[in-house]
């Protein structure tokens, strides 16, 4: 059994002004930064400002990982607010994603949210939730961690994951790592395999794909941070 689930963060939305706060779906509409839009608006894959969503994918995926592995406590997207949250004072996406796994679940999972009042120096940003994870599961005397992500987040995440296992603090944890998309094509394929290819097939997991590249790059030659490549820059960046 594994002690702590940990499902990435993948951005939430309202469905429209004043409206109910929900996870991105696959594909999603971002802006000019390949940032997260407060309201959504709907997705264009022929559009060069849409990327992978997928906080949905994590949402399902990570309901079935415990139900299939058990867990102590779950933490979803387990970080400080992004940017364009914080300029409105939204709720954190923890708070959110915890709400619809508790939801989904009966209540029957101990969780620990990442509250909007909750607030660490420097950028909100995967690397970061990564070290927070690591950090609550060793400070809670656990050692077996999941961590749940989109299948186009996934080599990005291992990679930073690598070097944070490798510090003296962390080298107890036995981190397993599940691919959103895997994980519900093994529940159900008739249901999830389609769902799967599309995202795979699309034009946004393409675009999503060559800035993974870029923020592999950076982690390995330590200059990843906050900023995130212009989405219409990636083609030209990687060809």
């Amino acid at each position: 059994m594994l002690e702590v689930i940990a499902i990435h963060g993948r951005g939430i939305q309202r469905l429209h002004e004043n409206g109910p706060w929900v996870l991105t779906e696959d594909l999603e509409f971002c802006d000019k930064d390949s940032a997260h839009l407060p309201v959504r608006k709907p997705a264009d894959d022929n559009n060069p400002f849409c990327m992978v969503g997928g906080g949905e994918l994590n949402l399902l995926a990570g309901v079935e990982v415990y139900k299939r592995e058990g867990a102590k406590i779950v933490v979803c997207a387990y970080g400080d607010r992004s940017n364009y949250l914080k300029s409105i004072d939204a709720p954190s996406e923890s708070m959110v994603m915890s709400g619809c796994f508790i939801e989904a679940t009966s209540n029957s999972v101990s969780s620990k949210i990442w509250t909007r009042e909750m607030s660490l120096p420097g950028p909100s940003n995967t690397n970061r939730e990564l070290q927070n994870i690591f950090e609550f599961t060793v400070a809670n005397h656990y050692t077996k961690v999941g961590i749940i992500t989109v299948d186009v987040h996934m080599p990005r995440t291992m990679v930073m994951a690598q070097r944070h296992l490798a510090k003296p603090e962390f080298r107890s944890l036995n981190a397993q790592f599940f691919v959103s998309e895997q994980v519900l094509v093994e529940t159900n394929p008739a249901l999830y395999g389609p769902r799967r290819e599309a995202l795979r097939r699309s034009k946004s997991f393409a675009r999503n794909w060559e800035r993974e590249q870029l923020g592999i790059l950076r982690t390995i030659t330590n200059a990843y941070g906050d900023e995130k490549p212009l989405v219409i820059a990636l083609s030209a960046t990687f060809g």
